[in-house]
């Protein structure tokens, strides 16, 4: 159990420093991108980079993985409090879900197809 426990904090060290690390850049540099972002940008680059390995944030990151969908909660409860909004521009809202899709997806064909006449 003590051990479980202290592979669980030493994987939250990286993460909570890189989480940190992006909070003192942002509020140093006055960035606007917002600092989770930053965070998640420079924990990539020290993976890839190998300066810290999968392995040792893996305690912590994959029972956050598997219960990722939680996460997700504030948003969908952020949404249920504008359903009258959404109502009100539901035919709005559907014809910007479908048309803008449609158009982008008939002028990529159309590239597409510009560019399979010029091999």
């Amino acid at each position: 159990m003590v051990k479980q426990t202290c592979q669980i904090s030493l994987a939250f060290l990286p993460l909570v420093s890189c989480l940190y690390s992006a909070k003192f850049i942002v509020a140093l540099f006055d960035l606007t991108i917002p600092s989770p972002l930053l965070a998640m940008l420079i924990l990539i680059g020290l993976l890839y980079f190998n300066v810290i390995q999968p392995t040792r944030i893996a305690p912590v990151a994959v029972p956050t993985l598997k219960y990722m969908a939680l996460f997700f909660v504030p948003a969908g409860v952020g949404i249920l409090q504008y359903t009258a909004l959404l109502a009100q521009n539901s035919y709005l809202l559907l014809c910007v879900l479908i048309i803008v899709p449609t158009v982008g997806l008939i002028c990529v064909g159309y590239i597409a197809n510009q560019g399979a006449h010029r091999d």
